[in-house]
Order: structure tokens, then C-alpha cells, then sequence
């Protein structure tokens, strides 16, 4: 097993090592520029369940808690007595997602945000997958704990891994007075890794080497959320002082990287970020049409089995007979390599 490992490590690195650096295209962008939330892109999340979490808030869909002003997404906890039936709670707040109408798989995901102060605040930044929890997957982009000032953490959240059972992934970075201005948060998502960054500057790698398959599934969309929480597991005890507070979002930006063509379309559901899950037909689109434009498709055991020569500037290729599993797509354009591995199921 560990020969076979070598095999395709070397045989992947050697695919790789002509790969152009990193060039990020954006694909889609919310900038928040106008006067209202665009629920095109956001889901508005109302309740006060506590969300798993023991939260102490209500969110609500009220301007008073989220609005669009002067450039930002704006969430507002409050304090006051808010009352839905026969329940009263002490707090309110907001919550959106993106579920179901802008998720993404692979990609640089970013948004520039200013957080609140204050013991009690948990506003977060993170990315969910579809299905049940934990084995869906959750990343975790940025959370705050206001009663912890001068730091911030990032986790992922897997099958095995997780906050039930206190043993997720994460990672705690200093930076004194980060609540003063805005900063920015993001990730670099591949089918291998997925690089934290705030900034402009990596502080962490979650690697789907240092876990089993079952746990690293982020080979599948991922949507957004974004949320302002009060109290609960992580939130702590919350000092009614400092409210109101607010958390604002600048922008949520997420790009693809184009270095040197690229896979996409029907079979990827048309989504802006191709995923790497293929059924029947694999869509490869090059920069531009040249006769240098080249496809190869080879199994996880070296094999090649598929090599194809176009000039055009789109190439099919039909997997519907392949067996289902993993194959590395190599295409090559103008002496430029792009790789990228894939899922026949």
C-alpha cells in the first residue's frame, strides 16, 4: 500500500510541477452597496432555538437587527425584551446563508469584516455542506469570542472531528485591538487542502492527508453563512454593558483560479466554482482555441486513458463508461499545465 502511495504522489507532483502559480478570477461577489440585502444571494435566518449552540438571541429579519448601509452588511445585537408567542428573549440579532442559492466548491472564499467588542458577542464568518452534522463538513473562516479581545480562531468540523465531541480541528491566531478596524478572512480551497488566511498572510493548512476519506468532505458545495451570535457554548457569559453592537461586512468575494485553463460547466450544475464530482460528461474550457490545447485523463494507478488533441477552445470528455472513483484530469495549453483530480460516481 505504501509503494502504491508513492506511485501516485510522484506520478501527481510530476503533473504538477509545471503548474502556473496561482491566478484568482472572481466569480462571484457580494459588495453590499446597496440599500438592501440581496436575497438573490442571501437567505434571512429567524429564530431563537439556540441553533445547537445555547444562544441566547433572537434573530430576526427587522432592519433593526440587518440592514445595507453605506457599503456594508450591517448585523446589530441588541439588548431589549423581544417576544414571539409566549417567549421573551433578552437579546436580538441576525443570521443569513446562502443555502441553495450561492454555494461553491473549491476556490479563494474572502470577505473584509469589522467585528464587535464585548464579552458575549460570537459573530462568525464560516461555510456549511449539505446533509447532516457533523459529516457534511463545516468551516469555520473566522469566529470571535469578544470576552478574548485580542485573538480570533478558525476550526473545521468533520464526522470524526468535531465540537460534540471536542476534538475539531482549530486553531487560535493573536492579534491585539482586531475589533479596531477591518481585516480580511479567507480560504484557499482545493480538492487536497484548505489554506487560512487573514490579511493576505496563511497562519494554517487543513490537509485531507492527516484525515481518512470520510473526513474530509470538502469535495462537495459548500454554502456561506455569516452571523452575529450572543452568549452560549462559546459566546460565554454576556455583559449587558456593551450593547448595542455590531458586526460589519465590507464584501464576501469568492474567485477560482484560472492559471491555465479550467473545468466547468453542465456537469458542475453551472455553478461558479466547479466541483470535482463527475456523472457522465466533463466539460474542459482553455483560455482560448489553439491547437496546443490538450487533454489527458489517467487513473489513480498511472494509466492513461483518455488523450485528446483539439483546437478548439471547449473539450468533452464522456465518463459515463468509466468506474466510478478518482482520476486525475491534466490539461495542457500554450506549455502550461493545469491538473486537477476528479470524482466518477
Amino acid at each position: 500500500m505504501k509503494v502504491l502511495f508513492k506511485i501516485i504522489f510522484v506520478f501527481f507532483m510530476f503533473f504538477s510541477s509545471k503548474t502556473m502559480s496561482q491566478n484568482w478570477q472572481l466569480v462571484w461577489s457580494d459588495e453590499f452597496d446597496g440599500t438592501t440585502l440581496n436575497t438573490n444571494n442571501w437567505n434571512i435566518v429567524e429564530g431563537g432555538s439556540g441553533f445547537g449552540n445555547q444562544e441566547k438571541q433572537f434573530y430576526t429579519s427587522r432592519p433593526q437587527n440587518l440592514k445595507v448601509e453605506n457599503g456594508n452588511l450591517v448585523i446589530t445585537a441588541l439588548l431589549e425584551n423581544y417576544t414571539v408567542g409566549s417567549m421573551t428573549w433578552k437579546y436580538t440579532s441576525a443570521r443569513i446563508n446562502s443555502s441553495r442559492k450561492k454555494d461553491f466548491t473549491y476556490g479563494k472564499i474572502e470577505a473584509r469584516i469589522k467585528l464587535p467588542t464585548g464579552a458575549g458577542t460570537w459573530p462568525a464568518f464560516w461555510a456549511m455542506g449539505y446533509g447532516s452534522w457533523p459529516s457534511c463538513g463545516e468551516v469555520d473562516i473566522l469566529e470571535f469570542v469578544g470576552r478574548q479581545p485580542d485573538q480570533f480562531q478558525s476550526n473545521v468540523h468533520t464526522k470524526d472531528f468535531n465540537g460534540t465531541k471536542g476534538n475539531n480541528f482549530h486553531i487560535v491566531k493573536s492579534y491585539p485591538g482586531i475589533s479596531n478596524d477591518f481585516h480580511t478572512y479567507a480560504i484557499e480551497w482545493t480538492s487536497e487542502k484548505i489554506k487560512f488566511f487573514f490579511d493576505g498572510t496563511q497562519y494554517w493548512t487543513f490537509s485531507s492527508l492527516s484525515v481518512n476519506a470520510d473526513n474530509y468532505p470538502f469535495n462537495n458545495p459548500l454554502y456561506l453563512i455569516i452571523n452575529l451570535a450572543i452568549g452560549g457554548t462559546l459566546g460565554g457569559t454576556v455583559d449587558d454593558s456593551i450593547f448595542p453592537q455590531q458586526l460589519l461586512v465590507d464584501y464576501v468575494r469568492v474567485y477560482r483560479d484560472v492559471s491555465s485553463g479550467g473545468l466547468s460547466g453542465q456537469l458542475f450544475d453551472q455553478r461558479p466554482i466547479f466541483p470535482s464530482i463527475v456523472h457522465e460528461n466533463l466539460k474542459i474550457k482553455f483560455p482560448s482555441a489553439s491547437k496546443e490545447n490538450q487533454v489527458a485523463v489517467f487513473d489513480m494507478g498511472g494509466k492513461q486513458i483518455v488523450d485528446n488533441k483539439s483546437v478548439s477552445s471547449i473539450i468533452d470528455i464522456d465518463f459515463e463508461s468509466f468506474t466510478n472513483g478518482v482520476y486525475i484530469v491534466r490539461t495542457l495549453s500554450d506549455n502550461n499545465n493545469f491538473v486537477q483530480k476528479v470524482i466518477k460516481q
